[in-house]
């Protein structure tokens, strides 16, 4: 009986701690730091464009010499090649942030360090700084004699004695 009460009430515990999260996800991945605004402008030897498939970047390679001639008459008056030039840049980038180079390359992209995202770690600095700052400052006054009252009467003391000085 004790057995399986203990049983029921430690698989329960640790059921209801996997669930707690420790920190936020992410929600949107299609655009991580090292990503381009523009794929197009990339040269064909940069290690994110080599991580294309085949069919990316042969798509690329055309897109490149289409806005290469545009580019010499007046890209503006092109809204077609400007909207698959967009419609490539956000399918490029969705699948780098999605390949498993990207995921490699950095599997905790929230993560600073071992246990601590960035914001964490900047919250723990400040902290700490002003603690020792205030630590620091009582240290200050303790060295001047800033921080107590003065122990000495501030009244004169008699000699009672009754012998001349």
């Amino acid at each position: 009986m004790k057995s399986t009460c203990l049983t029921i009430c430690l698989s329960t515990l640790a059921l209801a701690a996997c669930a707690v999260p420790t920190h936020e996800q992410p929600r949107d991945i299609s655009a991580p730091a090292d990503c381009p605004k523009d794929w197009t402008e990339l040269w064909a030897i940069d290690s994110r464009v080599k991580q294309l498939p085949v069919e990316l970047r042969q798509e690329l390679s055309t897109l490149r010499d289409e806005r290469r001639l545009a580019t010499e008459k007046d890209l503006d008056k092109n809204p077609e090649l400007k909207a698959k030039v967009d419609d490539f840049n956000r399918r490029a980038t969705q699948w780098y942030a999605t390949s498993a180079y990207a995921i490699l390359k950095d599997p905790s992209p929230e993560m600073y360090s071992i246990s601590q995202t960035q914001d964490a770690a900047d919250r723990n600095i400040d902290i700490s700084l002003n603690q020792n700052m205030r630590i620091l400052t009582d240290d200050w006054n303790r060295f001047w004699m800033w921080g107590f009252p003065s122990m000495l009467s501030p009244t004169p003391i008699m000699d009672t004695s009754g012998q001349p000085r």
